[in-house]
């Protein structure tokens, strides 16, 4: 396999639909209206602006402050979603645990996701806390009243602006639009479009290899030239 360290290449790997086989956002609905006889409308609302968002449809902004407004949720049910992700890893990603760890150094973690539920789910793989980028919730008497507006991923092109303070030859992975964007803004040499859990079959014209799983990434860095 092509040497990450000696070739200075960094997966900056997506989070939701892509290490997990689902969307974070909507498991934490599922958990926190349980008993809400609106849920599966919410659900449905909340689903239809992810896809909006991970297609290119409409600013990412705007879909993360429209479904957090739908969002009626606390603490509690973030711990409960966090425990529930651990046992929807991707199939492929789990079989690739052990690589994964020997090459943990150079996977950095960039998701419009949570990093409070992230990261106690991707350091089984080794991955540093600091190498973990993703949006953070604001708290009101341990309910979620906001996320934090100052970091970069809760802003249009996040994921480009983290990745060029990544040096290196980044390779992007993940199932959306906001992650080809990185490699359309030159912050990464090559897109993977992530299709293990969902094909967003939009993007897979920009998409240098759309991957199936987590082997033909492997595949595509072995016979990768630089």
């Amino acid at each position: 396999m092509i040497n990450l360290e000696k070739n200075n290449i960094n997966l900056l790997i997506d989070f939701d639909s892509t290490i997990i086989q689902t969307e974070t956002i909507e498991e934490i609905v599922n958990i926190a209206l349980k008993k809400n006889p609106d849920r599966e409308h919410i659900l449905k609302k909340i689903s239809d602006l992810t896809n909006k968002a991970m297609n290119g449809e409409i600013d990412f902004p705007e879909a993360l402050e429209k479904r957090l407004e739908l969002l009626n949720s606390n603490r509690k049910h973030i711990k409960e979603t966090t425990n529930l992700l651990k046992n929807k890893l991707s199939l492929s990603i789990k079989k690739n645990e052990d690589f994964i760890k020997s090459i943990s150094n150079r996977c950095f973690i960039i998701s419009g996701g949570f990093k409070e539920v992230i990261y106690p789910i991707v350091k089984q793989f080794n991955i540093k806390y600091e190498n973990v980028y993703a949006n953070e919730f604001i708290y009101q008497n341990n309910n979620i009243v906001s996320i934090n507006k100052t970091n970069e991923l809760s802003n249009n092109l996040g994921k480009v602006l983290i990745a060029k303070n990544i040096p290196g030859n980044n390779i992007i992975i993940g199932d959306g639009y906001t992650d080809y964007e990185v490699k359309k803004e030159k912050a990464a040499i090559k897109f993977i479009q992530y299709a293990e859990n969902i094909n967003r079959k939009k993007l897979n014209k920009h998409a240098d290899i759309i991957a199936f799983n987590f082997n033909e990434i492997i595949d595509f860095i072995n016979n990768l030239t630089l």
